[in-house]
């Protein structure tokens, strides 16, 4: 088992009952193509489209990405019941936390997740609308850690903490 950095178990709580990022605006700080410059992720598995909210000093970062664009992940997760997958809802958390390191840093490098500290999956996610990915940054020393949180229709249908590297 791996062991959570300090202070992100307790986060990880709090981000299953209230919004990491509360009063997100809806405008954009980073597009797509901004985020393709940081990050090495291509369609169909760059789940971040576009940032609105981004603070490096707080360690607070906040996505959307389409579920318009997992049309055919949806089609097959569960034919008459789509349901957007748990794992990419992570993947989604993890380059969400990637980008806010890269930011942070100011550079484009290697990146990976290394480790999936916990994750809860608390509703089911929908096949419309928008997923919005809010992380916060914790401080582990030797990895880049966050514990994030999906939010679709203004409801928290996942929390997860994760560990990356980034080069």
């Amino acid at each position: 088992m791996i062991a959570w950095p300090e202070g992100a178990e307790a986060l990880f709580r709090t981000a299953s009952r209230e919004p990491l990022v509360p009063d997100v605006p809806d405008a954009t700080v980073l597009d797509r193509a901004a985020i393709e410059a940081l990050l090495p992720h291509r369609a169909p598995f760059l789940l971040v489209h576009r940032v609105l909210a981004v603070d490096p000093e707080e360690g607070r970062l906040v996505a959307r990405y389409p579920l318009s664009d997992a049309r055919e992940v949806l089609a097959g997760h569960f034919p008459g019941n789509p349901v957007f997958p748990g794992a990419l809802q992570i993947e989604a958390v993890g380059q969400a936390a990637l980008l806010l390191e890269l930011v942070r840093r100011g550079t484009t490098g290697a990146v990976a997740l290394t480790h999936v500290l916990g994750a809860r999956f608390l509703r089911p996610v929908g096949p419309e609308g928008e997923l919005e990915v809010a992380v916060q940054a914790v401080d582990d020393g030797l990895f880049v850690s966050a514990v994030g949180q999906i939010l679709h229709r203004g409801e928290i249908c996942a929390v997860a903490g994760v560990s990356c590297v980034v080069d």
